[in-house]
């Protein structure tokens, strides 16, 4: 029998790669042997993906959230189901709620490829308000924002 890390990481590589009825597979074995948050989420995207469970999949991924508030994967997941079911309002504030827990990359990723910008420095202000485009400036020099 597999351990437990191995088969988790081998159903979370399968799920980014987009083999989702594999990831299930590999992910159900993980699961049996302990029912982590994490493999509860990742197998609620595949679910979502292949079956197109995109209700069951988002309460999934909350309650993963509810048991590991500061995991950023979660958001991760959660983002992307929003953003299957055609919610991209939703998936970038969650997106973004996870950055805020971790600079996650697969979270940026996923931002980028969305094209979109960073929030205002100064959120009560237009992103175009002279204060906000010169504190951007200042603050990407240094590597700040």
């Amino acid at each position: 029998m597999e351990s437990y890390d191995k088969l988790l990481n081998d159903g979370i590589k399968a799920a980014e790669v987009g083999s989702y009825a594999e990831a299930l597979i590999v992910l159900n074995q993980a699961a049996e042997q302990i029912p982590s948050p994490i493999a509860k989420s990742y197998t609620a995207y595949c679910q979502a993906n292949s079956d197109g469970r995109l209700s069951e999949a988002a309460i999934v991924c909350q309650e993963s959230i509810a048991k590991e508030r500061h995991n950023s994967v979660h958001y991760l997941i959660l983002g992307r189901i929003f953003l299957l079911a055609g919610n991209r309002t939703k998936a970038i504030r969650t997106f973004r709620t996870g950055l805020k827990i971790d600079t996650n990359p697969l979270i940026i990723k996923e931002l980028r490829q969305l094209g979109l910008r960073k929030e205002p420095i100064i959120e009560a202000l237009d992103r175009g308000h002279p204060l906000n485009q010169f504190l951007g400036k200042t603050f990407a020099k240094m590597g700040l924002k």
